[in-house]
């Protein structure tokens, strides 16, 4: 079944029991005992019922749960077969002597109704309430045929076959359903209709009435003249209720339970179906057998009036008045004397409960929520608002409650009104009756004016503007009707009634009586009624001007609220309000609307200008700017524009002609060309602005840059600008000497380190190319030579371990508000100091090596190029210092077989890769740790920094006293015989009787005399011999003699001097004149002319330093070349 989708079996034995299994075997219920042998059984589609025939010769109805429900008919023999129709009620029997018989089963509806409460029989012996209003329903077993139902208040009656059941649910709680079994009377009852009370139960049977306490005691009798046709318990205090008892002979009567004695009521000719009494008791309802509906006055016994075609009806149990019926498939409803109002619907009224009507169809119980609205226009229409406010009460639509508290509100029913507006929550209402009668108390009568003000108010809240403005104009409101407009952004409609109100002499901003209104009915709060005439401070005398200034003022202000800020802040401008106007202006970005203000402006409104200008920068909008600026007339906020637009040269054109706004202009530039990627420039703007330390910090940041993008190059470029941006900054002004002294030797010394880091970084630039890059263009000795370079500085203790360039910086230079922050980066600088700056001088061989270079790419290198030119004990180190590192996958088969390969060499380099110092003239081991300078005097050896080859120079200096520019001059004199050819080309220079002659040697011998008397060599060669191992080096000393021996060919004069005044000058010879030799003008580092000349035509630029400031000076005098930076 629907109600449970077990499966059962029913079984029936001739042991004469009937039992009922689940499909599992299981016993479902009990076992009955028959007093028949069962022949046959059926079950009806739904499942509910099944039908059971045999020896009894009854065929029999039971309940799936094993119920007798009774017989269906009786025949002669035994029944062998039953069978029940598919879908229908209807039962086919056969039977032993040959006949076949069909029965139709009826299934009767036995229900119960009281008010809200429903019960019905489902399934013969279930009994379920259904809650009307909430839809609730609950189901109470009875387990049992059950016979009849009674529904009184809190009380459910339930008679079955050998029983009366009541049951009770908590009367406190209206909504609760939970019923419980509190009586049984075990009796056995025959009635036709059962009713019950709060303690006991009636019995109608044809024309008796008996009462039953619930223990089953008869207390009382009622033998009436006529059958019974209806009976209602029309309540009443316990055991003393009522009942209302309508009979065949039309009389009705009413009987009360504690009164032997019936009272009769109304006696009518036609026979009663139906009855009902209103909720005062005051009138009743009477439904005939002709279908005819008469209501009775009961005070009277009058007829009050009929209706036709009727079947059943109900009072409304919460109105006096109005009652349901229904008939022909209609339901009607009657209000008073008012035409019933009808609409379509099918089954019988059974309750009327407020706008909720409770229909019965067939066993089906419908509530049906039924508008209020047709009986409560006809009460309006009678101006009758008390009961209309009653029938709105019972159920109307919001419009409904609108229309009767504003028909009430025009009707000056302030009561009724008030409560119609607090039932749909209508503030503004409510708070319009509360100023109205705040204003009126509680007169009954008004003056034709107050009507016509009230009337107003009352038409304006309903949105008729139109008829509400006349009646203002009738009340002699002009500023109320203005007022009016004025909310609705009508302005051409409040210019208007402004006009009657000055053509009517009403002043601005007052009324003409004493009930004048303060505040126009829905407006918003602090708008009074003469805002607009009298509180906008127009033409005192009240023309057009006064009136139209402050309408545009109003209607600004209206736009403002709206959000339409653009008009608003035209109108603003229109009349006047200026400030007003850019302030809406600024809020919305209009700026083209913004300049136009401005230009209004005087200039003596810096206050107004200066916002304007701050909005114009924040959008970024040049031009209007500047020409808010000049007309404030401040040079400073100009030039600052210019920055910010980054307009430079009209910024430093203006500070050409400002010169005191000067200063100012340089730091956002130089942070500008920063920005831009034009760091030379910015270093230059840096200098200007006079803030070395931000000149340093940029190349410290460009130089970590370009290390971490493994631009080695450029690293090396920047060490080295970073080296002379050190200097530049070094001053000693106001120090004392030995301060002084220590501060340029710090100085110094951190010079030389950071160009020897420029300098690793330009060697490693070719071994991480060489490593990288598929294709090279380097020669193997090349290669080994730039490998070797780097191991041997990098494995040097002299390599310095910590270079802190900011250390270096003069505080004197730093502005004062910035000088704490500094200090305190120095000190964390000095903490953790890492990376490009710092290193480790005894751990450079397997711990650390400067930022970005690695240990593999140089010892790979260097092995690689030493094996293939026959360094094979330099190659055999290298490739055991391999051992130790991480290489690439990729390389360490290829390590490995190297490895083994070089251990087949000889231990030993070839004599021809091994440097000869140019001074001491001793050989040199490849591998030296000592700055790549000589074992024996510490002369370093000078590379050429395109190939890395060992220069023939020697590094010299002038004794103490000669200045530098005393031996330019002795460099470049002319002696009386001086060599300067080729020292092994035999041609000799000399002047004789002051013209140049050239001679060629005579022989060998000679020649070989020649060189012996080169004083520079002899001094070098004096200058070795007294050479100590371990001192510092220091260069040979020469005196004038020898400077003036000197050819100016083989000179080479760094002078770093225009760089920095504490950079020295140093002085060197090339040892091998044929040697081609080229310095560049800015760095002076050496290299080969071939490959410089070369180099410098492809990149037009010094490779190593980049600078483009690389010719050497011009040759001193007459074919003699000095070449000196």
């Amino acid at each position: 079944t629907k109600q449970d989708p077990t499966d059962v079996l029913v079984v029936g034995c001739w042991d004469q029991t009937l039992s009922f299994y689940k499909v599992s075997g299981q016993e479902y219920g009990r076992e009955h005992r028959l007093e028949f042998d069962p022949c046959c059984i059926d079950f009806f589609s739904n499942g509910d019922y099944f039908v059971l025939g045999g020896s009894n010769k009854k065929a029999q109805l039971w309940s799936r749960e094993g119920v007798y429900l009774g017989d269906l008919g009786e025949r002669e023999d035994w029944i062998w077969s039953v069978g029940v129709r598919p879908r229908q009620n209807n039962v086919v029997v056969g039977c032993n002597d040959g006949t076949v018989m069909m029965y139709q089963v009826v299934f009767s509806t036995v229900h119960g109704l009281y008010q809200d409460r429903y019960a019905y029989r489902d399934v013969m012996t279930d009994v379920i309430i259904q809650h009307l209003v909430t839809e609730q329903k609950v189901r109470i077993r009875c387990k049992d045929y059950v016979k009849k139902i009674a529904v009184y208040k809190d009380r459910l009656a339930v008679q079955l076959p050998d029983k009366v059941l009541i049951y009770e649910v908590s009367e406190k709680d209206p909504l609760d359903m939970h019923y419980k079994n509190i009586e049984k009377i075990k009796q056995k009852f025959v009635c036709s209709l059962l009713v019950v009370t709060n303690h006991h139960i009636i019995l109608c049977q044809e024309r008796k009435l008996q009462l039953y306490s619930f223990q089953g005691v008869l207390e009382r009798e009622w033998n009436l003249d006529a059958l019974i046709r209806y009976i209602k318990v029309v309540g009443g205090a316990p055991k003393r209720e009522g009942l209302l008892v309508g009979l065949k002979n039309g009389h009705v009567m009413k009987i009360f339970i504690d009164n032997s004695f019936p009272v009769t009521l109304i006696k009518q000719a036609t026979a009663v179906r139906c009855l009902d009494l209103s909720c005062r008791r005051k009138k009743l309802a009477v439904v005939d057998e002709t279908s005819n509906l008469l209501v009775y006055d009961l005070d009277t016994k009058a007829l009050l009036y009929q209706e036709p075609n009727a079947n059943s009806v109900a009072w409304n149990t919460e109105m006096e008045d109005m009652l349901a019926y229904s008939g022909s498939n209609m339901l009607c409803i009657k209000t008073g004397n008012f035409p019933p109002h009808m609409q379509k619907l099918q089954g019988f009224v059974v309750g009327f409960k407020g706008s909720k009507i409770f229909c019965l169809h067939y066993i089906s119980m419908q509530t049906i929520d039924v508008p209020q609205s047709a009986s409560l226009y006809r009460y309006i229409e009678k101006k009758d608002f008390e009961v209309a406010y009653k029938v709105a009460c019972l159920g109307v639509t919001e419009a409904d409650w609108r229309l009767l508290a504003l028909d009430a509100l025009q009707s000056l029913r302030f009561d009724i009104a008030r409560k119609a507006f607090i039932r749909i929550r209508d503030v503004r209402y409510i708070d319009l009756l509360n100023r109205i009668t705040q204003q009126y108390g509680n007169r009954t009568s008004l003056t034709p004016e107050e009507e016509h003000l009230v009337t107003a108010q009352v038409l304006a809240f309903q949105g008729k503007y139109l008829d509400a403005a006349q009646h203002f104009g009738k009340a002699k409101q002009f500023n109320a009707a203005v007022e009016m407009y004025t909310e609705l952004r009508k302005w051409d409609e409040a210019k208007h009634w402004a006009q009657q109100g000055e053509k009517a002499g009403i002043k601005a901003g007052a009324g003409t009586g004493p009930n004048a209104v303060a505040d126009l009915p829905g407006s918003p709060a602090g708008v009074g009624g003469g805002g607009v005439l009298g509180g906008l401070g127009g033409d005192p005398k009240g023309g057009e001007p006064s009136i139209a200034q402050g309408l545009i003022l109003k209607q600004a202000a209206s736009s403002e609220e709206d959000g339409d800020l653009k008009a608003a802040g035209e109108m603003y401008t229109t009349a006047g309000q200026f400030k007003k106007a850019l302030e809406i202006f600024i809020r919305i970005n209009a700026l083209d609307s913004l300049i136009e203000v401005v230009r209004l402006l005087p200039a003596s409104d810096t206050q107004s200008l200066n916002m304007a200008i701050q909005a114009f920068r924040q959008h970024q909008h040049y031009p209007f700017a500047k020409e808010t600026i000049l007309k404030v007339g401040d040079v400073g906020m100009l030039i600052n524009l210019h920055m910010e637009s980054h307009r430079w040269d009209e910024a430093f054109q203006l500070s050409q002609q400002h010169p005191e706004f000067a200063p100012q202009i340089y730091l956002p530039w130089a942070e500008w060309l920063a920005f831009n990627d034009r760091f030379d420039d910015a270093l230059e703007a840096y200098k200007k602005a006079k803030r070395p330390d931000l000149s340093l910090k940029l190349v410290e940041k460009l130089t970590h840059n370009a290390v971490v993008e493994k631009r080695f190059k450029d690293a090396a470029a920047y060490f080295w600008r970073l080296a002379v941006e050190m200097m530049s900054t070094v001053s000693v002004e106001g120090l004392p000497p030995d301060e002084a002294s220590s501060r340029v030797q710090r100085a110094l010394d951190n010079f030389e380190e950071l160009k020897r880091r420029a300098d690793v970084y330009y060697a490693y630039s070719y071994i991480h190319a060489y490593i990288q890059e598929p294709f090279t263009t380097l020669l193997p000795e090349n290669v080994f030579n730039c490998a070797l370079f780097l191991w041997n500085i990098l494995a040097s203790s002299g390599l310095s371990a910590k270079v802190n360039t900011t250390t270096l910086l003069n505080d004197d230079l730093i502005p004062p508000e910035l000088l704490r922050e500094e200090q305190r980066r120095r000190a964390a600088a000095a903490a953790a100091n890492s990376g490009l700056t710092s290193g480790n001088a005894k751990g450079h061989l397997l711990k650390e090596v400067p930022l970005g270079i690695s240990r593999v790419y140089i010892l790979y290198a260097l092995a690689k190029q030493a094996q293939n030119l026959g360094a094979f004990k330099l190659a055999r180190m290298a490739y055991d210092k391999l051992q130790v590192l991480r290489v690439p996958n990729t390389w360490q088969q290829q390590i490995d077989l190297s490895c083994l390969s070089i251990r087949a060499k000889p231990y030993s380099d070839q004599d021809e890769l091994l440097p000869v110092c140019n001074w001491c003239m001793t050989t040199n081991p490849l591998l030296r740790s000592n700055l790549d300078s000589c074992v024996n005097c510490g002369h370093p050896f000078l590379r050429t920094f395109l190939g890395f080859d060992i220069l023939p120079l020697v590094e010299f200096q002038p004794e103490q006293g000669i200045s530098v520019e005393e031996a330019k001059k002795f460099i470049e004199a002319e002696p009386g015989t001086r060599r300067k050819g080729g020292g092994s080309d035999g041609w000799r220079e000399s002047t004789r009787g002051g013209a140049e002659v050239m001679s060629l040697d005579q022989g060998p011998g000679q020649m070989g005399g020649d060189e012996g008397n080169d004083l520079f060599v002899q001094k070098m060669l004096d200058a070795a011999s007294f050479l100590v191992p371990g001192e510092p080096y220091s260069p040979v000393q020469i005196d004038r003699e020898i400077l003036i021996d000197l050819r100016p060919e083989e000179v080479y004069i760094v002078d770093m001097r225009k760089l920095s005044s504490f950079l020295p000058v140093r002085f060197f010879r090339s040892m091998i004149p044929e040697v081609a030799i080229a310095v560049c003008g800015a760095c002076g580092h050496f290299f080969h002319q071939e490959t410089w000349e070369l180099e410098v035509l492809q990149n037009k630029c010094c490779p190593y330093c980049g600078s483009k400031d690389i010719d050497p000076l011009a040759p001193a005098s007459e074919g003699k070349s000095l070449v000196s930076l």
